[in-house]
């Protein structure tokens, strides 16, 4: 109801009440209205105060969420941390004992060997003291001195071989120096004639210019000027028109330049606005895709904040499998096989890979290392309680078959759990299944091995099996492992069993599973991809991929007798898991009804202490909204990465945009600068080429002047000139034959001087070496005098050495022998050290190494502890702030009524203060408007108004205090009569 509608009614009730009673004022009672007041507002305080709490732990709870988060993802790195270190140090630690038993070993053959070495230098020692060197001394001595004189003697052989060729190539030198001496004295002869004629013409030639100058004195002067003036007058024309072409060219490049400048000019503007185009849309596109960036980026941090608090719930869930899966047999799955295997099997993944003929060898290698580690990392955990349960596998009873099925089972769904995958039931159907197709493998198999058909399985046993049990053939999965249980020679005597129990027969389960799982050594995961649904194998629902189809599993065991096979008794052993996927659904072209009347999957059997399959559905709901917001994540980071990319590109583009405008803008005003000077020079060039092409006439006329008054001067005095001129060339030519013969001359007696020393060097030379030639001719001779001798008793010391041989011949075999066994010692010392040195530090390494990773896994225990009270702390606070805001809702709703309850108060007073009281009666016009409304109210006590009696003690006030307690009452009121009306 409107605020009007409300001050309507409660003024036709006050009115009713004075007609009543009488209006009569009485005293109001000041102080409970007051204390009233004072007690609305303190309400009010406390609800701003509550505000505030509110503002500080929503903010609080802001960090401590951002704080639990950063603070969970160091837990779970320092968890994989420290499984890996824990891992490391297992395997470090348990290599130590080897290493330091290879220490020991190296060690103990090392002493030996020294030990064998010690005694053979001792033997060795005392061969060699019965041994005479003498002979042996004298024979080294005499072939020393034998080879020292050989030497020496090929040495003065050699020394006046070359004295004497070099005393030939001297002699030679000396003939050749000799006849140079008599052609050069006879060339200076000839000079020397050459330069007496040389120098007679010359003074005949000086005598004729001589005569010739006195008659060309007199008019040397005038002709001197007119030929200078004449010269002057050519070079002033010819520089002139140097001049004028040179700028005639220059102002040609100049106009060029100017033109190239303006289509300079022209192109840069074009480009510069361009260029500004170009960067008004690069901006655009960096601003729209930053707003995209920032949309993203909002979005990634929701997914983030979603996927913390997943990977939390996943974490728990894993938790209270772990929690349920403790004192069993288990079978871990690391993170880094878990996602390597989705990556090649599971093509809804997002890093899924086809597998190609190409990238075989890549997924061998990727997944058989990891599968290796996987095996050696697991471990079957025997049970005593098992191995007390005798089993024949002959004749194995329908609780023995049902326990083993149910271990099997939770095997498979703690692979699967861990992968991402929902566990599969385990139902009187397809125990019954596998049960089925066992009992056909053996009615096929009587006494041969399970898998000797094509493909190693019984598709017949299996398609009869599925019919027989509502399914179509052909409809079925099977994983197989095959072996014996029984092995004996022909005649039975070394006969064994190697499966007598419950936990025998576990054990082999656990085998087949890991085998398939793990299988590293065939480079096959097909069987594993069985196991966990993933592949040719896939349950994904065909509608809904984020949804399973029903998948139920069995344990097909299965015997035959001890039978002769392959020249022994074995008796055989089928372990195999039958898979079936209820996939019907509408429109899936791979679906296949199956009847449920012949297939029970109603009753669910239950595993005893070994069920976890509801925590294992939570863990792997858990982990597929892991998976699902890992995916969105790993896309929004993707296109948080492709945005950075492009705004770092855009504003790549922008800068580079931003440096060719400012470039291009300079390069337009250099242009126009440059175009200017240009222009300027231009104007120039043009008015001194004409001022060129305007001195041209004078200056052709000058030359033609002076030209003609010197071709008329040399006219007037031809013959003097001529003779002045043929005189003067005569002269000049006999001084060049004077000068060229003094030089001829000076060149012969230099080079005759020069062979006359020659030679003499050359006979002073060849004095030297017919000396040095006749001294090493005679030490030449003494040296082989000296060789003859040392020959002889060389072979003098010869004899004496081998008579000494031949009479101790068994000795120095001794020795030889000795030496060579000497020498195999010392090979075998240096061979142990190097042993004993390499297992040595191979073992400190290791124990470095696995105190290194002891520390390291203390190390991340105590950060695990601490980061976990971290968490708790945070929390607690978290937990704290939240109740705070919450206990505040109550105060806001309290204030919030006050607040109203305040507003209307203030309408009513401000309503009552138009209200004239007096003593007289309220006219009956007044009466009647108050009666008429409040005759409603007696047909519905539910609203009705509080009354007033006759008491004249009975304040005005106290009944407007109770209309306005009744104003939500009224407000009811009118809103169910509307409702009424309605």
């Amino acid at each position: 109801m409107k605020n009007k509608d409300k001050l309507m009614y409660v003024s036709a009730a006050v009115l009713a009440a004075g007609s009543v009673a009488g209006v009569k004022t009485t005293s109001v009672k000041a102080a409970e209205v007051k204390q009233a007041n004072v007690n609305a507002n303190s309400k009010l305080d406390l609800n701003k105060q509550a505000a505030a709490q509110d503002k500080t732990a929503q903010s609080q709870i802001k960090q401590d969420t951002a704080a639990v988060k950063t603070t969970q993802d160091q837990v779970k790195q320092d968890q994989a941390a420290k499984q890996q270190a824990e891992t490391a140090k297992t395997e470090a630690q348990n290599v130590l004992p080897a290493k330091e038993e290879a220490v020991n070993t190296a060690q103990t053959k090392l002493d030996n060997a020294k030990q064998d070495l010690n005694k053979t230098q001792a033997e060795n020692k005392d061969l060699h003291a019965q041994y005479d060197t003498t002979a042996e001394n004298a024979v080294h001595t005499a072939q020393d001195a034998e080879k020292k004189l050989d030497q020496k003697v090929n040495d003065l052989t050699t020394q006046a071989q070359t004295a004497q060729n070099k005393q030939t190539d001297l002699i030679n030198q000396r003939q050749n120096a000799e006849s140079e001496i008599k052609t050069n004295t006879e060339t200076l002869n000839s000079v020397n004639e050459q330069l007496n004629k040389a120098q007679a013409d010359s003074a005949q030639a000086q005598k004729h210019f001589d005569n010739v100058q006195k008659d060309y004195v007199p008019i040397q002067n005038e002709y001197d000027a007119k030929k200078s003036a004449a010269e002057k007058a050519a070079s002033d024309l010819k520089q002139n028109e140097t001049d004028l072409a040179q700028n005639q060219k220059q102002l040609a490049d100049l106009q060029t330049k100017n033109n190239d400048l303006t289509t300079t000019v022209n192109d840069t503007q074009g480009q510069l606005d361009n260029a500004n185009k170009d960067l008004a849309n690069a901006k655009t596109n960096l601003s729209q895709s930053q707003a995209k960036l920032n949309d993203v980026q909002k979005q990634s941090n929701d997914v983030n904040g979603k996927l913390s608090q997943a990977i939390i719930k996943r974490d728990q869930a894993k938790s209270a499998l772990d929690s349920q899966s403790e004192n069993q047999t288990k079978i871990i799955i690391t993170p880094e096989f878990n996602k390597a295997f989705h990556k090649w099997n599971d093509n809804h993944d997002p890093n899924y890979v086809q597998w190609t003929p190409e990238n075989d060898a890549e997924m061998v290698k990727e997944l058989g290392d990891l599968s290796k580690q996987e095996r050696e990392m697991n471990h079957f955990e025997h049970n005593a309680k098992d191995k007390e349960q005798k089993i024949d596998m002959m004749h194995l009873t329908y609780e023995q078959r049902l326990e083993a099925n149910k271990f099997g089972i939770n095997l498979v769904n703690q692979i699967r759990t861990q992968m991402g995958k929902k566990p599969v039931k385990l139902t009187v159907g397809s125990l019954k299944y596998a049960n089925d197709v066992a009992r056909y493998y053996e009615a096929d198999y009587p006494t041969s091995n399970f898998g000797m058909d094509s493909a190693n399985h019984d598709t017949k046993a299996i398609n009869k099996a599925l019919v027989e049990n509502g399914v179509e053939p052909d409809m079925g999965g099977e994983a197989a492992s095959y072996g014996t249980y029984y092995d004996s020679d022909l005649d039975g005597r070394f006969g064994s069993f190697s499966i007598e129990n419950m936990d025998d027969l576990k054990h082999e389960i656990y085998n087949a599973v890991t085998g398939w799982m793990f299988n590293y050594e065939q480079s096959e995961w097909e069987h594993a991809s069985i196991v966990v649904s993933m592949g040719l194998w896939d349950n994904t629902n065909y509608k809904n991929h984020n949804e399973e189809d029903p998948t139920y599993f069995g344990f097909a065991i299965m015997t035959n007798a001890p039978h002769e096979e392959l020249g022994a008794i074995s008796g055989d052993l089928g372990i195999n898991l039958e898979s079936i996927v209820d996939n019907t659904i509408p429109g899936n072209p791979l679906s296949h009804p199956i009847d449920y009347s012949k297939f029970n999957v109603k009753d669910v059997i239950p595993t005893d202490n070994l069920d976890n399959s509801q925590a294992g559905q939570v863990y792997a709901a858990a982990q597929n909204e892991v998976n699902n917001l890992q995916g969105q994540k790993n896309s929004l980071d993707d296109q948080i990465k492709s945005l950075n990319d492009h705004i770092a590109q855009s504003q790549n583009r922008v800068n580079d945009l931003t440096k060719t405008i400012n470039d291009l803008s300079a390069k337009l005003a250099n242009a126009k600068a440059e175009q200017g000077n240009v222009q300027g020079q231009i104007s120039q060039i043009s008015k001194h080429v004409d001022e060129l092409k305007a001195a041209q006439p004078a200056l052709v006329q000058a030359r033609d002047n002076t030209a003609k008054a010197l071709a008329d001067y040399e006219q007037t005095h031809a013959t003097v000139l001529n003779d002045y001129n043929n005189a003067k060339s005569q002269l000049e030519q006999a001084n060049n034959k004077l000068q060229s013969a003094t030089k001829a001359k000076d060149e012969a007696e230099k080079v005759l001087n020069q062979n006359k020393a020659k030679l003499a060097n050359i006979n002073q030379e060849l004095a030297a070496v017919k000396a040095q030639l006749a001294d090493l001719t005679t030490k030449l001779s003494d040296a082989k005098s000296s060789q003859t001798s040392a020959k002889a008793n060389l072979e003098k010391a010869q004899a004496d050495y081998d008579n000494y041989v031949n009479t101790h011949k068994d000795l120095i075999d001794s020795i030889a022998k000795s030496d060579k066994e000497l020498a195999a010692k010392k090979e075998a010392v240096r061979v142990a050290q190097s042993a004993y040195d390499k297992a040595s530090q191979e073992y400190e390494a290791a124990k470095k190494e696995a105190d290194k990773l002891a520390n390291k896994v203390k190390d991340l225990d105590q950060s695990i502890t601490k980061s976990q009270e971290t968490i708790k702390s945070l929390t607690n606070r978290i937990a704290s702030n939240t109740q705070i805001i919450e206990n505040n809702k109550q105060v806001h709703a309290q204030a919030a009524k006050l607040a109203a309850r305040k507003a209307f108060d203030a309408q009513i007073n401000k309503a009552l203060d138009n209200v004239v009281y007096g003593t007289k009666t309220i006219s009956q016009h007044t009466v009647k408007a108050a009666t008429v409304k409040p005759a409603v109210s007696t047909k519905n006590t539910k609203h009705a108004l509080p009354q007033t009696g006759a008491n004249d003690k009975l304040s005005l006030f106290a009944a407007l205090a109770g209309l306005s307690l009744s104003s939500i009452g009224l407000g009811s009121l009118v809103s169910d009569k509307k409702r009424r009306r309605n």
